[in-house]
C-alpha cells in the first residue's frame, strides 16, 4: 500500500484541488497533524468521523483562514471572543462559540457549539482562504500519541484513505488553548500553548480601552 503524496508547504496550491474533489488531506496543526476535510462535501465529512475514535479532547473542530468566515459560522459574536481572538488569531486559540442551524446539518454533527482556530500555519490559512473552512481532526498513531511528522502520517494511510499530505514541518509543542465563549466572562477549558494569564490579559486590555474610550468621548464643543 503506497502512502499519501506528501506536498511542500509552497506548493500549498496543489492541495486545493484534492480538497475541492472531496478528499481528506492531512494537514500541520497547532500541536500534531490533523485530518481535514471540506464542509461542502458530506462524503469526506461522513469518512473523516469514520476514521477517527476522538477522545474528548480530540473533538472536532473548524479551521479559518480569515476572520470573516468565522463570523459566518457563529451567528453569536460576542465583544469578548472579539477582544480575545483580535489579540490571538492567528495562533493556538481554540475558541468554543455558539453554532449556526447550517453546522447542526452537516453529518456527524450533534453538539450546539461550534470550536473555532486560526491555525499558525501560513499555508493552512492560505488553503482555508482558497477553499473555505476545513473541519479537522488531531491525528493519533496506533499508540494513541499524536502523530506530529508528515512522515508517519504517509506511513499510516495510503494514498486511497488521505488524498495528500501538507508538509509544513514537525507540529511538536503543546496543543491550542481552549476557551469557552459561550460563558461571560469566557472560561479557559484546557491551557495548552497559552497561559490562563494571556486570556486575562487580552480581556483586560480590551475592557481598559472601552472603557477609556468612553471616558474620553467627543470634546466638549465651544461656547
Amino acid at each position: 500500500m503506497s502512502g499519501p503524496r506528501i506536498v511542500g508547504a509552497r506548493h500549498w496550491r496543489s492541495v486545493v484541488s484534492v480538497v475541492s474533489s472531496g478528499r481528506i488531506v492531512a494537514v500541520p496543526g497547532d500541536g500534531a497533524y490533523q485530518l481535514a476535510a471540506s464542509p461542502p462535501h458530506r462524503n469526506a465529512l461522513a469518512v473523516l468521523w469514520a476514521r477517527t475514535t476522538p477522545s474528548v479532547s480530540d473533538a472536532p473542530g473548524i479551521v479559518v483562514g480569515r476572520r470573516q468566515q468565522a463570523l459566518e459560522l457563529a451567528p453569536e459574536w460576542s465583544r469578548e471572543t472579539s477582544m480575545l481572538t483580535d489579540r490571538m488569531w492567528p495562533g493556538p486559540l481554540t475558541i468554543i462559540v455558539p453554532a449556526g442551524e447550517d453546522i447542526l446539518a452537516w453529518p456527524g454533527a450533534k453538539e450546539q457549539v461550534l470550536s473555532l482556530s486560526m491555525p499558525t500555519s501560513r499555508p493552512v490559512r492560505a488553503l482555508c482562504r482558497a477553499c473555505g473552512p476545513l473541519v479537522v481532526m488531531m491525528l493519533r498513531g496506533a499508540d494513541g500519541q499524536l502523530v506530529t511528522d508528515p512522515e508517519d502520517v504517509e506511513a499510516l494511510f495510503g494514498d486511497d484513505d488521505v488524498g495528500c499530505v501538507l508538509d509544513d514541518g514537525p507540529c511538536r509543542g503543546p496543543a491550542p488553548t481552549v476557551v469557552d465563549c459561550t460563558e461571560s466572562p469566557p472560561l479557559v477549558r484546557h491551557v495548552g500553548a497559552l497561559p490562563e494569564s494571556y486570556v486575562d490579559a487580552a480581556l483586560m486590555m480590551g475592557n481598559r480601552r472601552k472603557w477609556f474610550a468612553k471616558r474620553s468621548g467627543p470634546a466638549a464643543a465651544p461656547r
